[in-house]
């Protein structure tokens, strides 16, 4: 199969927003989430005498991001990747690199279209695959067809409701226990058929598939998501030096309320200051261009104290 381009989404806006960074000569930059490496390219390219640090939790979106930035950059001699979760950032990992604090910093909070056109990880709902959705496959933790079969019905209706927001939530965990004593749930397939079964067709949404949510939400809890967002943001934050800035991507309410809340907290403790006091969308011309932008909210915070470390001062 082949792969379509990948477009970065927002590309001007992040780059306006970390350009706002107040520190003289930006050096050090970080991707917490590599993906295709749209952002890290032009991140390279606008500061040019800036080093790179490179995360994905997913050891094959890193080596495809890290690809993708050699292919244009030409080389990979300002970029120091680090497979591990955004929110393992800290002032140790930084320091390791000789690195006196963050210029900026990069969140998408958003899982890449490689995961759900090519991973075969049953991201999607288009081909058959095996009902996993870990984002670190190689890290034991449960799958989401481990979640299916083995969940209480009050556990899969309080993932589905608080995950997905989904109004059918209690009826289709309801049906999933019911079902799983005939036969364990294997495939994506599997969890599509039933969700389509339990929501009555008047009900079916009319721009997305009726099982969208379910899946959300299912990937949200086999990958801890939204725990991961609040720690990282946090994180990065304590690492960005005086004036420097943090840019945030989500792609949902849930991802989105946990932007603004966390961003509204660290600005009480008059460390830092909002810059985006609403988040930038997308425009419509990007949205006809790239349509896994349509839903994309951009937000920015700026350290504007410094910190009682020496080190990490500007």
């Amino acid at each position: 199969m082949s792969e379509s381009p990948h477009i970065p989404v927002l590309p001007r806006e992040v780059i306006d927003l970390l350009q706002k960074s107040e520190v003289t000569e930006p050096q050090w930059f970080l991707d917490g989430t590599a993906g295709e490496g749209g952002h890290s390219k032009l991140i390279l390219q606008t500061f040019p005498n800036a080093k790179l640090i490179l995360i994905d939790r997913d050891a094959v979106m890193l080596e495809r991001a890290k690809k993708e930035i050699q292919s244009v950059i030409g080389s990979l001699d300002r970029v120091h990747s680090f497979q591990m979760n955004f929110s393992e950032v800290d002032k140790e990992l930084l320091e390791s690199l000789d690195c006196p604090g963050l210029d900026g910093a990069l969140v998408d909070l958003g899982v890449s279209l490689f995961h759900f056109l090519h991973s075969g990880r049953g991201f999607t709902f288009k081909n058959e695959e095996p009902l996993d959705m870990r984002l670190e496959p190689q890290v034991g933790r449960k799958t989401a067809a481990d979640i299916i079969n083995y969940s209480t019905v009050l556990h899969l209706k309080k993932v589905f409701w608080e995950y997905g927001e989904e109004r059918w939530a209690l009826k289709i965990a309801n049906n999933i226990v019911q079902s799983r004593h005939k036969k364990k749930f294997q495939t994506n397939t599997d969890l599509v058929k039933l969700v389509e079964a339990s929501i009555p067709r008047k009900f079916w949404p009319k721009e997305s598939h009726p099982a969208t949510k379910i899946f959300q939400a299912l990937r949200i809890e086999v990958n801890e998501e939204l725990l991961h967002a609040e720690k990282g943001i946090r994180n990065l934050a304590e690492c960005l030096k005086v004036g420097g800035v943090l840019a945030c991507i989500s792609f949902h309410s849930l991802e989105d309320r946990i932007v603004k809340w966390t961003f509204r907290d660290l600005k009480a403790s008059e460390h830092f200051e909002i810059l985006t006091k609403k988040p930038i969308l997308p425009t419509d011309t990007e949205i006809k261009e790239n349509r896994a932008s349509r839903s994309a909210k951009l937000r920015g915070l700026q350290r504007i104290s410094p910190i009682l470390n020496k080190r990490w001062e500007r």
